[in-house]
């Protein structure tokens, strides 16, 4: 073989590369040029379809919550370290529990003991119909299996919370309460309670529409995942305040494609979602957090709150340079007590 064939060979090799470069460019094109013409005829449907959505929205509408009252509520926590800010103050998750038994008495009344007036308890319905104060973790550390749902209120009452907890020796016998229970705790004690919803039923809604009293509106705030549990709420007692409840994004797999997507899912929440059921906090993952995102709630008129937050680094974060509050499993690691130690 000699040169020329090989050179031949090698122009014809050239040559076929080149076509095939081209056809996929005319793929790539003829790709492109199909999507400007689906979202050119989708984007006019689009556009439509945002406003009438956003039209409807002021039909159905909720009168929010008064902002003073929401402060007034919050402001049972201000004292100590930044009395004249209140987003400074940690919500103590369950009553705090990793220093006294979850979603307990005994928890309720150390964080009364220690003016810290804001906490976030878990709430489920019995079989039974009763609403109970009480987390599934607990049950299952009980040795009970299955939701809170397939348990009546005398089954759970003959568990002894103290001794599920690693510090439980120091705890007198602590038992599940009943909602009923905790307002009539909250008539003696100045506490705010953030009522953590995880069964979205009618029947958990149905009962707790018939447990809102004076004591419920003054010092219960209502946080759910279910937008439609909060709008059928406040829909019957406008004063009910409530707040939302956001799962990680990364955690729903439609919002790990795009940005864009996981931007549109945020922004629909915030101008839409929000303004409709008119809530007053919603709770957002620490993960997902920064001043851009805190500024475009609070410019909705909601106050962002964050979870989980334990270590005293992390807390001092959020106070001094977020300066939003937080759910914490922990009131031993806050900064200013480190510091007085």
């Amino acid at each position: 073989m000699n040169i020329f064939t090989i050179f031949w060979y090698l122009l014809k090799m050239f040559y076929q590369l080149l076509c095939c470069s081209f056809s996929f460019l005319a793929f790539l094109f003829n790709v492109f040029w199909f999507m400007c013409n689906v979202a050119s005829g989708l984007l006019p449907w689009f556009t439509i379809t945002l406003v009438v959505i956003c039209i409807a929205s002021k039909f159905v509408k909720l009168r929010s919550p008064d902002e003073k009252r929401l402060q007034r509520l919050l402001a049972s926590g201000s004292q100590g370290l930044y009395p004249e800010d209140l987003s400074f103050w940690p919500i103590a998750h369950r009553g705090a529990g990793y220093d006294a038994p979850e979603n307990s008495k005994a928890a309720l009344k150390k964080c009364v003991a220690r003016s810290y007036r804001n906490v976030l308890v878990d709430a489920g319905l019995t079989a039974c119909g009763e609403i109970v104060i009480v987390n599934r973790l607990t049950l299952e550390k009980a040795g009970l299996s299955g939701s809170i749902a397939v348990h009546t209120l005398e089954s759970l009452k003959k568990i002894n919370i103290a001794e599920l907890h690693p510090m439980g020796k120091h705890f007198e016998p602590e038992y599940v309460l009943t909602l009923q229970e905790l307002l009539e705790f909250l008539e003696e004690n100045r506490l705010t309670v953030f009522l953590y919803i995880s069964d979205n039923s009618s029947q958990m809604i149905e009962r707790l529409k018939s447990c809102i009293n004076s004591v419920f509106i003054e010092r219960i705030i209502v946080i759910t995942r279910s937008p439609i549990t909060i709008y059928q709420l406040r829909k019957v007692n406008p004063d009910v305040i409530c707040g939302l409840w956001t799962e990680k994004s990364l955690a729903l797999p439609l919002l790990k494609a795009s940005t864009l997507i996981t931007s549109i899912y945020g922004a629909f929440f915030r101008n839409i979602i929000s303004p409709v059921i008119g809530i007053s906090v919603v709770f957002l993952s620490k993960e997902e957090f920064n001043l851009h995102i805190a500024e475009l709630w609070r410019n909705v008129g909601v106050r962002p709150i964050v979870y989980n937050v334990n270590s005293p680094n992390e807390k001092r974060y959020f106070q001094k340079t977020m300066k939003t509050q937080y759910l914490t499993d922990s009131l031993r690691s806050e900064p200013h007590l480190l510091m007085k130690a």
